[in-house]
C-alpha cells in the first residue's frame, strides 16, 4: 500500500479500524509513510511505536534518483536523517511495544552510524529489541568501487561489530555490499563474534582480491549463504553444520569458484550466472560431490551458454534425494533435451520447471556474438548434451511439469511428451507464457510468441498431446496477465 492510498481514506473510516489491523497497515509501508500517517488520523498518532517489526533503510533517506552514494555530502545528510529516525523510533519514553524484527540498513562510515550503534546496543540491553538485520552499503556496478573504498568499508564492519557487542550477539541477518574484509577479521567474525547469526548475504565482497577465502565455523548458527560477484581465487565452505541454503551467482574467475565441505544439512542450492566466453563449463558433481540430502536446486543460465560440463552417471549421489528442480535462462539455440541427462540422474525428482526464452536477458553484446540455433545443437551434440532418454531410463516420480516460455513448436511439444511417457505420475503440466520487460521496450518476442492465448489454439495444444503420448496429467495455460488487466 503506498502513500497516496492511505491519504485517500476517509478520517470516519480510519476511526473505526481496530489497532491492530492499522498496524497491518502500517506494516506494508516505509517508515517515512508510517510516520507521516500519523497526521491523518489522532488515532494513528502513537501507532508506528507499536510496530513490533521495523524497518529503517537509508534508500528511504535518499532523493530519488538514489544520489551518488560516494558523494559525503549526500550521505551525511540521508544518515543524518535515518539516526534521527533511529533516536525517535528506539525512544524508551514512545516506545510501547517490544520489537521483535528490527531491520536497519546504513552506511558503516561516520559519527551517525556510531550513533545509530549506541543507540541500537542500548536498546537490546533494556530488552526492547530481540532480533536484528542489518544492511551495510548499497548495490552498485561491478568496478565502480574502488580497491581502498572496500578496504576500508570492511575496516569498518570488523570495527562496529568489535566495539557493539550487543549487536554482534542479536544479528540474525547480515548483507554487504563492496567490502574486501582481512581473512582472519572474517573468521573472527562468522567463527567467534556473530554467534546469533543465521543468514549472510555478501555481494562483491572478498577477503582479498584472487585470494582463497575459507569459512571454517564450526559453531555457527549460520543456514542462508549467498555470494555474488565475490572477486576471490575460491571459496571454501569447510565447515558449516547448520547451512541449508546455498546461494551463487556471477562469479568472474574462468571455473565456479566454490568448493564444498562439511555442510551436512544443506538441502538448497540456487547457482545462477551469464558466463563470458574465457569461463569454462563445470562439473555439478564436482560441487556437490560432498553432498547428498539436497531436495531443491536451481541453476540459471540468465539466456546465455550452458555452463554446465555434460555428466550424468556422477551426479546420481548428489541428485539422489532431489525432489525439486528448476532450470531458468535456458536460451533457445541449446533446446530442451539435454536437461534428460538431469532428469535421469534424479529417481525421487518430483517438481520440474524449466523457463526457456529467445532472448530472456540476453545483453547486446551476446546478442551479437551468439551462435545460431543449428551451430548451437551441433556443439552440444558433440559434446553429449544433446539427447532423448536413454532406453533403459527408470520411470520418473514426477508430480508436476512447469514450463515457462511454452511455445507451440514441435521441439516443445515433443520434449514434454518424451517427460510424459516417463512419467505416469504425472498429475499436472503448467504451460507458461514468459513476458519479460527488457524485450517488450525494444519490440522483442511481442509478436513473435507462439504461445497459444485462445481456447481453441490451446485445446489444439492439449490434442496434440493426448493423442501422440499417452498421459492422465492436467494440461493448463498461464498467461502474463499486465498491470491492471
Amino acid at each position: 500500500m503506498e502513500e497516496g492510498v492511505i491519504s485517500k481514506l476517509p478520517d470516519d473510516v480510519i476511526s473505526k479500524l481496530p489497532d491492530d489491523v492499522l498496524l497491518l497497515i502500517l506494516g506494508k509501508v516505509s517508515l517515512t509513510t508510517a510516520v507521516k500517517a500519523n497526521i491523518l488520523s489522532t488515532q494513528w498518532k502513537h501507532l508506528p511505536w507499536l510496530l513490533t517489526q521495523l524497518s529503517i533503510d537509508i534508500k528511504d533517506f535518499l532523493h530519488e534518483p538514489h544520489a551518488d552514494p560516494t558523494v559525503d555530502d549526500h550521505i551525511n545528510k540521508a544518515m543524518s536523517s535515518l539516526a534521527e529516525a533511529v533516536r525517535s523510533m528506539l525512544a524508551p519514553t514512545r516506545r510501547k511495544s517490544i520489537i521483535t524484527g528490527l531491520c536497519i540498513s546504513l552506511f558503516l562510515i561516520n559519527s551517525y552510524s556510531s550513533e545509530i550503534g549506541h543507540l541500537v546496543s542500548e536498546a537490546i540491553e533494556n530488552g526492547m529489541v530481540k532480533d536484528i538485520k542489518l544492511t551495510s552499503g548499497l548495490q552498485r556496478l561491478d568496478f565502480d568501487v574502488s580497491k581502498e573504498e572496500m578496504v576500508k568499508h570492511g575496516e569498518r564492519v570488523h570495527s562496529f561489530f568489535h566495539k557493539y557487542h550487543s549487536i554482534s550477539c542479536c544479528l540474525a541477518t547480515l548483507r554487504l555490499f563492496n567490502a574486501t574484509i582481512a581473512e582472519s577479521d572474517m573468521h573472527n567474525l562468522l567463527a567467534n563474534t556473530l554467534t546469533q547469526l543465521r543468514s549472510l548475504c555478501l555481494y562483491q565482497c572478498d577477503t582479498g582480491f584472487a585470494k582463497l577465502f575459507k569459512i571454517d565455523a564450526p559453531n555457527s548458527k549460520l543456514n542462508v549463504l549467498e555470494f555474488c560477484c565475490c572477486y576471490c581465487l575460491r571459496v571454501e565452505l569447510v565447515c558449516l553444520p547448520k547451512l541449508e541454503l546455498l546461494i551463487c551467482g556471477y562469479w568472474p574467475t574462468p571455473y565456479l569458484p566454490l568448493t564444498l565441505g562439511s555442510v551436512p544439512c544443506l538441502k538448497e542450492v540456487e547457482i545462477y550466472s551469464a558466463t563470458v566466453s574465457y569461463q569454462a563449463p563445470f562439473k555439478l558433481s564436482e560441487l556437490l560431490c560432498s553432498t547428498s540430502c539436497i531436495n531443491t536446486l536451481m541453476l540459471d543460465f540468465l539466456g546465455q551458454k550452458i555452463w554446465l560440463q555434460p555428466e550424468k552417471n556422477k551426479l546420481c549421489s548428489a541428485f539422489s534425494s532431489l525432489k525439486e528442480l528448476s532450470l531458468f535462462g535456458i536460451f533457445v539455440g541449446f533446446g530442451l533435451l539435454w536437461t534428460t541427462a538431469l532428469l535421469e540422474a534424479a529417481p525421487a525428482l518430483e517438481i520440474l520447471h524449466i523457463e526457456y526464452s529467445e532472448i530472456l536477458y540476453m545483453t547486446i553484446f551476446a546478442l551479437k556474438r551468439r551462435k545460431g540455433k543449428k551451430d548451437m545443437v551441433k556443439e552440444l551434440m558433440r559434446h553429449g548434451m544433446c539427447q532423448s532418454f536413454s532406453p533403459s531410463f527408470k520411470p520418473l516420480p514426477l508430480t508436476t511439469l512447469q514450463l515457462s516460455g511454452f511455445n507451440a513448436t514441435e521441439d516443445h511439444i515433443v520434449f514434454i511428451g518424451a517427460v510424459m511417457k516417463r512419467a505416469s505420475n504425472l498429475q499436472t503440466v503448467i504451460l507458461e507464457e514468459l513476458y519479460c520487460k527488457q524485450c517488450s521496450a525494444i519490440g522483442v518476442c511481442a509478436n513473435e510468441c507462439k504461445f497459444p492465448k485462445n481456447g481453441d489454439q490451446q485445446e489444439v495444444v492439449v490434442n496434440k498431446l493426448k493423442n501422440r503420448f499417452s498421459s492422465s496429467a492436467q494440461i493448463m495455460f498461464r498467461e502474463h496477465k499486465f498491470p491492471g488487466a
